[in-house]
């Protein structure tokens, strides 16, 4: 066995590829070792359990396969878990599986459902972890409106590129503030700071100090109540975790690996915690370094304004790579067509 050997450096052909991908789908499916026996009866393969074990035998040098027990069969390593998922089963251009798209239909929503309601679905039909991390950086304001409540208060809606609406109530005092600057100041800002991320409004804001000098009375005391009250956001990253249950109730996830593992989903970036590429151009991880569990990630990038960053499967080590890409795939898909319509 060489264990310097690289994805890159494996040659197989068409008959030892089809032998492995059978050994790790039967690993993946009983969680078991896979014996020469076993493979061929399972599989009813026309072939030998003699020429199964030299198959066997020569993917262990190549470091895809290892033996737990000396007298036992093989299981996939990490490494040929790699192999499987990069070379074998991966395809950026495979339709959706039409299981998903068929249990949708029956739960009657549409492509343009919500995350969460087709992110819930999918999770639990294929018994996984489904992590979305959100990143509002690039939220930009699209609409600012003003609407007086009575001669001292009024409410500012402002209505962002991800289509959350935020209220913010503007108390004045009308000795000080008036109404007319007020509007006067809604105008200057629909002009300058459409467009603008949220969490630099107030910093775009400040800098229109002159214009306001010229066009608002008592423009600092409007500019600090706008500053304070209503441009009041700073940058935020979130996570939601769908079917949390698939990974807490794991037999093969160590308690102490369960707590590291919703430590991260919870608290941090998937997609950049995770240091092994899979796909480069399509934005694709996927992490195998952590015992017993699988970790894919793909990080989405339609547009600037795109308030979804990381869609992120989890699962155990034997987990269906076919049924997460499809699910990774499938959800971006609808992010993608959601965006669009609206």
């Amino acid at each position: 066995m060489n264990k310097n050997i690289s994805l890159d450096d494996i040659k197989l052909n068409d008959k030892q590829t089809s032998i492995f991908k059978l050994i790790v789908e039967t690993y993946i499916e009983t969680g078991e070792p896979v014996g020469s026996k076993k493979l061929v009866e399972k599989c009813k393969l026309n072939t030998s359990s003699a020429t199964i074990r030299n198959i066997m035998a020569l993917l262990e040098t190549y470091n895809l396969l290892e033996k737990p027990h000396i007298s036992g069969g093989r299981v996939p390593s990490t490494l040929g878990l790699q192999y499987y998922a990069k070379y074998l089963i991966y395809d950026p251009k495979k339709y959706f599986n039409q299981k998903l798209e068929d249990l949708l239909a029956k739960r009657r929503i549409r492509v343009d459902a919500t995350l969460d309601e087709a992110a819930s679905i999918v999770s639990k039909m294929a018994n996984f972890t489904v992590v979305a991390t959100t990143n509002n950086a690039s939220e930009l304001l699209k609409s600012i409106q003003l609407t007086p409540l009575n001669d001292i208060s009024a409410i500012v809606v402002l209505v962002t590129s991800t289509g959350r609406v935020e209220s913010k109530m503007f108390n004045y005092d009308n000795k000080e503030i008036q109404l007319n600057d007020l509007k006067i100041a809604i105008r200057l800002f629909k002009e300058r700071l459409i467009d603008v991320p949220l969490i630099e409004l107030s910093e775009k804001a400040n800098a229109l100090m002159p214009l306001f000098a010229q066009q608002v009375k008592n423009y600092e005391l409007v500019m600090q109540q706008f500053i304070k009250k209503v441009f009041v956001f700073e940058e935020e990253t979130k996570t939601k975790t769908y079917n949390k249950g698939a990974i807490i109730l794991s037999e093969s996830i160590s308690r102490e690996d369960i707590a590291k593992v919703l430590e991260l989903i919870e608290k941090h970036s998937v997609w950049e915690a995770i240091d092994n590429s899979l796909d480069e151009d399509n934005n694709l991880k996927l992490d195998l370094s952590r015992p017993n569990l699988s970790i894919i990630s793909k990080k989405i990038g339609y547009s600037n304004d795109e308030n979804i960053k990381e869609i992120s499967v989890v699962g155990p080590a034997n987990i269906n790579y076919e049924e997460s890409f499809e699910a990774i795939n499938m959800l971006e898909k609808m992010i993608k067509e959601k965006k669009n319509e609206n």
